[in-house]
Order: C-alpha cells, then structure tokens, then sequence
C-alpha cells in the first residue's frame, strides 16, 4: 500500500455501524477481531458429514459458545482436510486456522471428508460431500440467516482438500479459494485441465520448498489467472500448517520453523479480508496491503481486550525467528486504464484519477490554477488498481 493510500485510508470510516442490537459496537474483521466459538455437528442434525463449524463469539469458553449475532452477517468458508494415514479424526486436527478465521468475522464449516485417500479427480463421493456440506451450511445449519448470501463464499484446502476445493471452485460461485500444500504435480495429464488454470477467481497459494508434489513450478504458477499471491516457506514440511507440537502419524518429522502454521493463519485472515469481507466492511480491502502482511491495528480498548496479545501476531513472529524465512509475491490484474490528464487543472485531474480507481500524486505547484504539464505513466496504459499517477504541475497560460 503506498502513502497516499494508507493516508486515505487513516480518514475513511473503519466499517459501517452494527445494528442497535449488537452486543459491541462493530462487526468482527480481520482488522477488528473477537473471541471465537465452534460446535460439532452430525448427519443425525441433517449434515452430509461430521462438521465442526467455528463462528465470531463474546464468549470465553469456545466449546458450543453462543455466536455472536445482531453485528451483521458473516461470510462462509468451507475448509476441506487432506489425508493422514491412521488418523481417524484427522479434520478436527484443523482447528487454530478456522478459530483464527472466525475471530475475524467469518463462519468456517470444516467437514469430515471420507474417502480423502483417493485422487479427487475419482473421489466422487467426496466430492459431493464436500458440495453437500456448503449446501447444508446455507440450508440446514441452524444459524444460516447468520450467513451472507452467495457468491460470499471461501474455500481452502490442504493436499487433496486443495484440490477438491479447487474442483468445487469451478462448480460454484466463489469469491476466493486457498491451496495449502495442494498435490497438484499429482494430477495426471489424462485428467484433463487443472481447476487451477481454469476462471479468475482470486487464489492463495502456500508450499514449503522441500516438499514433493505440494510444490507448484513456475509454469504452473504462470498459468493462473491472476489476482494470485504465494507463500513459498524455506524447508517447511507437507503437515507444517498444523501446531508444531501435535504428534501425527503422518509427520515423521517436522520442518526447522515452528511457526509456519500461524504466519500461515496470518496470511490467510488478510487474503480473506481482501476478497470476501464480512457485510459491514466495504472498506476493507483498501486497508490490506497487497502482499497480505497484516497492517498495524487501529484498536479500541474494548478490541484489544478482544485481540488480547497473540491476534495476527504469527507473520512477525516467523519473521522474528532465524529458523523461518518466507518468499511472498502476488500479482494483480491490469485491469485499470491511466486516463489522459495533461493540461486538466488540478482539482479535475486529482478527480479524473481518482475515478479510475488510481491514486493521484502531484508534484511542482500546489496552486488549485495549476495544470498538468506531465503524466507518469502515460495515458492508456493498463496497471493494478490503486496504482499511482504522477503529476507535475505548473502555473500560467497553457501551452
């Protein structure tokens, strides 16, 4: 984000006012979190599976605390597990990075998902679980008039979950989907096009450097469409997205850094935020830096109590660790025209820039007379929203 950009964004409202009703005054977000709670579910209450879903709480104690209503409506994310040998509740593994997600504003469904051991492109079953739980969490689940309405939904996956989100992103409409490690060097040429080369909706990729088939090759990654960002974390195991602590049967051994999974938590709450914000926060995407490192917290003293010490605090605690090192990139579509503004007068070019979706930075006289006498870049050119037009200006007659 430039200074112009964080200076505007200093002096906008930070989102709009929750109903009368609500118990605090905002609705949770990335920028503004809560405590967080979670419930089970079965298919005896009507879910396709076993669902542990995590939602925005006040409440102390997580286990089926009440969920915060009446601050307007949550986002959904479905999560989909990949496959651990020998781990029978291995989806409820999955349970810091979906808490993390709900303190920010979201609901996040996490199914059990059988039949995670078989290529996605033949697990047909689980596939329609998959499709069945987001079916079910905008239908069935209890507090769906909690949720917003589609297209406002995520979906992340780790190994072969990623890939069945991936799968399901070209079924549905979806506003962002994550890939956590997806074995995508796994899909067969006889399987036809990866779904990751197929529409635009934004993706977050994440792998770590000595993995085998969760890595993504430069051709691979070329041929996404773009908005996409990446997480490339040096020497980071398959499973490192999990507490470095928790013993599985899949992990032999864990990567150096202990802290990949919460700079990941970190990472993911920011993608999230910029693309599928909750209701009450239009603003929101301007506030996150393009790279998705989490910007300084504007709190309230009632919010820090709800932040407490450790909310988004993973990413510069990786940072702050010789063990852990991380390569970020994104890249943006060129998707906004540089008007012509030459010889327009201050007040209609700073307008002009602004309404193609650019941020105007003038240089020379500060005279509201002055005029453009030149324009960087040059008209027509295509570039990434937000990006800046440089102007010097200059007083007199025109030439």
């Amino acid at each position: 984000m430039t200074d112009d950009q964080q200076s505007d964004a200093d002096i906008r409202p930070a989102a709009l006012p929750p109903p009368a009703d609500c118990a605090i005054g905002w609705q949770p977000s990335a920028l503004a979190p809560v405590f967080y709670g979670y419930r089970d579910h079965t298919p005896a209450q009507g879910a396709p599976t076993r669902v542990r879903v995590f939602y925005p709480s006040i409440a102390g104690t997580p286990h089926n605390a009440a969920m915060l209503t009446g601050c307007g409506r949550y986002p959904l994310i479905v999560f989909a597990h990949g496959h651990c040998d020998s781990d029978m509740d291995h989806f409820q593994r999955w349970h810091r990075m979906p808490a993390h997600l709900a303190r920010a504003g979201y609901v996040v469904a996490v199914p059990e998902l059988p039949g995670i051991e078989i290529h996605p492109v033949q697990a047909t079953t689980t596939q329609q679980v998959l499709a069945g739980t987001l079916t079910w969490m905008r239908n069935g689940w209890p507090d769906r008039d909690r949720l917003l309405p589609a297209p406002a939904t995520g979906l992340a996956g780790h190994s072969y979950g990623a890939l069945h989100v991936g799968i399901l992103a070209t079924r549905v409409p979806v506003a962002a989907v994550a890939s956590l490690s997806g074995v995508w060097n796994d899909w067969q040429p006889g399987y036809g096009t990866k779904p990751i080369f197929q529409g635009t909706v934004p993706r977050f990729l994440a792998w770590g450097t000595i993995e085998g088939d969760g890595r993504l090759g430069d051709p691979d990654w070329n041929a996404i469409a773009r908005p996409k960002h990446r997480a490339v974390f040096a020497e980071a195991e398959h499973y490192d997205y999990l507490p470095y602590n928790q013993q599985l049967p899949c992990r032999p051994v864990a990567g150096p850094c202990p802290h990949v999974g919460m700079a990941t938590d970190d990472l993911l709450t920011m993608f999230f935020g910029n693309y599928l914000p909750p209701e009450l926060w239009p603003d929101l995407p301007g506030r996150i830096p393009d790279n998705l490192v989490p910007p300084p917290l504007n709190l309230t003293p009632e919010q820090r109590f709800y932040a407490g010490g450790g909310y988004l605090t993973g990413l510069s605690t990786f940072n702050a660790s010789s063990s852990c090192a991380v390569t970020i990139s994104v890249e943006l579509p060129l998707n906004k025209t540089v008007p012509m503004v030459r010889e327009m007068l201050r007040p209609d070019a700073d307008a002009a820039v602004r309404a193609a979706g650019l941020v105007p930075v003038f240089s020379g006289s500060s005279s509201l007379s002055a005029w453009v006498a030149s324009q960087s870049p040059a008209p027509g050119t295509k570039v990434v929203a937000g990006s800046q037009v440089r102007m010097t200006m200059q007083t007199g007659p025109l030439p």
